[in-house]
């Protein structure tokens, strides 16, 4: 099971490749009237596959042939590592032990992407939703375990609408991860409430900075 492809809000020209406004990418966008909006980093998509049953545990890129640089393999090793997920997702009467979750996040950092050593100083993990048994998570749960594995999420920038989202992104905002003064690649917008497209797969969309201004 692979991410879900996010689409930008809007189509884009096929000669030019710029945005055009006011023509969604998904007819499902212009029904949606609150957006769940978090900063888009810019780093490598990795999956986290943990079995809570059998206890291992497995990474991924976006793909199953994406290839992990070794250094950030070695931090989610240590990140991720069988007893911490363990302790993470317990086998409790209120609440029982889960047979499969796959966590999502983004390796980000030195030498993962061009600038990546403006956000840290050494390849780590920012996590950004879960799936756990069948369910995507509301963003309070995923919060939840970002806090009980003491790993880093993506920073919630508030609930808007789309046009509050989209002003927000025209002022060419700051990371607020970044360790030095760093432009945000920009927003990625989820349904809020979670609402799901007809396959199952959340609706959210994104917005990148670079489309706006010119960059």
């Amino acid at each position: 099971m692979k991410y879900p492809k996010i689409n930008t809000i809007w189509k884009r020209d096929q000669k030019t490749g710029k945005i055009i406004e006011g023509d969604y990418a998904r007819e499902e966008f212009a029904n949606i009237r609150k957006w769940l909006v978090t900063e888009k980093i810019d780093g490598t998509n990795i999956r986290v596959f943990f079995n809570p049953i059998t206890g291992t545990v497995r990474f991924a890129g976006r793909t199953d042939e994406a290839q992990t640089p070794p250094h950030l393999l070695a931090a989610l090793q240590t990140i991720f590592a069988p007893d911490i997920l363990a302790i993470t997702f317990p086998d409790t009467p209120e609440r029982p032990r889960p047979e499969s979750v796959i966590l999502f996040g983004e390796g980000y950092g030195p030498k993962i992407q061009k600038g990546g050593g403006d956000y840290r100083a050494d390849a780590g993990f920012i996590l950004f939703d879960a799936w756990i048994d069948g369910w995507w998570l509301e963003w309070e749960s995923v919060e939840e375990i970002a806090t009980k594995l003491h790993i880093p999420i993506v920073p919630k920038i508030g609930i808007m609408s789309l046009s509050d989202a989209i002003a927000y992104v025209k002022t060419t905002p700051k990371s607020n991860v970044a360790i030095k003064e760093k432009v945000a690649e920009g927003v990625v917008c989820r349904a809020y409430p979670l609402m799901l497209f007809r396959d199952g797969t959340p609706i959210f969309c994104k917005l990148k900075v670079r489309d706006f201004n010119g960059g």
